[in-house]
């Protein structure tokens, strides 16, 4: 059972560069201290996995969200005083290369805007993860022209 008084906290990276730290919603938490009983690397399940966040003060229960990259773990005995808090909604990186399941997924039953910041957010994200990719393949194939090469000579 998890103490009384422990929040999850997170280093989010949004979409324009910043990092922000988020607390983790009470469903998400209660999920994750349950994990953290049974698994010690519980904390790598969840870096690099892209969360909902909220982006402004919520007004009757609406607040402007985006979609942001976990960077940092830690546990600390406050919650957020403000806004600085997650949804329970993310994808992992495998997933997000689905753009369309992952969006279906995320957009929830969010208003319109939110649905339009997240699509745009996860668009950037996607476009991140495929150029990794992508430098990925080329770093191998530039490996293995050099290894060749070297053969040859």
């Amino acid at each position: 059972m998890q103490k009384r008084h422990e929040y999850i906290w997170c280093l989010i990276e949004l979409s324009n560069g910043n990092k922000e730290w988020y607390c983790l919603s009470k469903v998400l938490r209660r999920a994750l201290f349950i994990e953290k009983k049974h698994n010690q690397f519980w904390k790598k399940t969840m870096i690099g996995n892209y969360i909902t966040v909220a982006r402004s003060k919520y007004i009757r229960g609406r607040a402007r969200l985006t979609v942001g990259r976990i960077e940092k773990i830690r546990i600390r005995k406050n919650g957020a005083a403000d806004w600085h808090w997650s949804r329970n909604q993310f994808v992992t990186a495998e997933h997000l290369l689905d753009l369309k399941d992952s969006f279906n997924y995320l957009k929830h039953d969010y208003c319109w805007y939110n649905r339009l910041a997240i699509k745009v957010a996860l668009i950037y994200w996607h476009n991140k993860l495929l150029q990794a990719e992508l430098n990925s393949k080329r770093y191998g194939i530039k490996k293995k022209r050099l290894k060749l090469e070297r053969k040859i000579k």
